[in-house]
Order: structure tokens, then sequence, then C-alpha cells
């Protein structure tokens, strides 16, 4: 059950539960950087892997990489095929309840808990969760404050289990769709959200959120 499409160098990070065990996988390439390509995740039809889709893949070998347990080598000879969707009820069945997302208390400028100390990572277990959020906070501001930079950083601000956090989002529907919009701030209702951890980037890991699956969106037939 695909649970996020993810910007990651170039190509993508596609992660979702499996349907028997309900584990989560994370279907990584043999390149650097390990994202999947294109042509690797294109169903027979041309057609990209959306959220919410049942996908069937080939997994060649279990590739943990430390705290990411999840990845799996994909075998990219093989087509994935699309077995149909999951709706907004089946969510609930999926919903995990961390009572922190890792660790707190480190922040990166502009992001609030959005950082985990790369000296910490031996004690992290998993790199990817599925929260449930009453409301999120979609904010759009420039990547640098310099005058006349036109780069947009989107952020996810919400409140989880009592604290506060600002992550980065790499969603490309949600994105794409918010730096269009311009600089501002925009709300969203209820909402699941994935949230992963990446490798180590100058001295900390970050939290992202992965993939917004908005209740309203979801329910109007929208949301991919």
């Amino acid at each position: 059950m695909c649970l996020a499409n993810s910007r990651k160098h170039g190509g993508r990070c596609i992660a979702g539960i499996e349907r028997r065990e309900g584990k989560w996988i994370r279907p990584v390439s043999s390149r650097d950087g390990e994202a999947v390509s294109e042509s690797e995740r294109r169903y027979a039809s041309g057609a990209e892997p959306r959220v919410l889709d049942i996908i069937s893949m080939r997994l060649i070998e279990h590739r943990p990489d430390g705290f990411q347990c999840e990845n799996w080598l994909v075998d990219p000879t093989i087509r994935w095929r699309r077995n149909g969707r999951i709706g907004w009820d089946d969510l609930y069945s999926l919903e995990q309840h961390p009572a922190i997302l890792w660790h707190n208390g480190n922040s990166s400028s502009g992001g609030i808990n959005d950082q985990v100390p790369a000296a910490q990572q031996k004690a992290v277990m998993g790199s990817l969760e599925l929260i449930r959020v009453d409301a999120v906070d979609i904010r759009v501001d420039r990547a640098y404050p310099q005058a006349g930079n036109q780069k947009f950083d989107v952020r996810a601000h919400f409140r989880y289990a009592g604290s506060l956090y600002a992550l980065k989002v790499t969603d490309p529907i949600y994105e794409e769709k918010y730096r269009e919009m311009g600089l501002g701030r925009y709300g969203l209702t209820e909402s699941f959200l994935t949230i992963s951890l990446g490798k180590e980037f100058n001295g900390h890991l970050y939290k992202l959120v992965a993939a917004i699956i908005e209740r309203a969106e979801v329910e109007s037939g929208g949301r991919l």
C-alpha cells in the first residue's frame, strides 16, 4: 500500500506498508543515493504510482542501511503492477502512534524539531511513520532571507502528541502546488502524514513530510 512517492536525489523515494505483514517497505535501487528512477517505478501503462495505490513489485533482497531498516533492493527488470486503491478509512488501521518523532529538541533555521543529531543515530530504530493530525499549516517562505532570492521552501507546521513540528515537504504534488501559490500560509484539514527520516546531512538526520494525505482531498476524489 503506497504511502509515499517523494522527491529524492533526482528520482523518487517510494514507501509503503506490506499488506500481509504490516511492515514498512522502501524499495531502493543499487545506485548511489538509492533513488528509484522513472523507468523503474512506472507501470506498464506508463502511469506514475500514486499514494494509496496497491502495488505489486519484485524485491530482490533486504538492504537495511543503519536506521533505514525498511530498505529492499527492487528488481528493475520487472514492471510494477497496480492492483487497486485503498481509501481514507483503510488508513486508520495503518496509523502509528509514536510518543515523539524519533527525537525532539534540535531545529534547523526555519524548522521546528526537524533534526536528529547524527551522533544519536545508533539509537534510532526505523525511518518511517504514518501519523494522523487534526490540521496542517503549510508555509511557503524564501529558502534564504537574502533580497531577491526566488527559491521557496515549503514546510508543514503541525502539532503531534503535544509537540510542534515544522518539517520540509518532499511530497512533490503538495510541494509544487504551494510553491506555485507563492509566499504565504495555507491551512489543511485532518490529514495523515508519512514522515521519513533521511540519512545524515551536515551532522544531522532530517525529518521530512514525504506524503500529505488530506481527508478532504481523498474523500472528494482528489489526492492524486
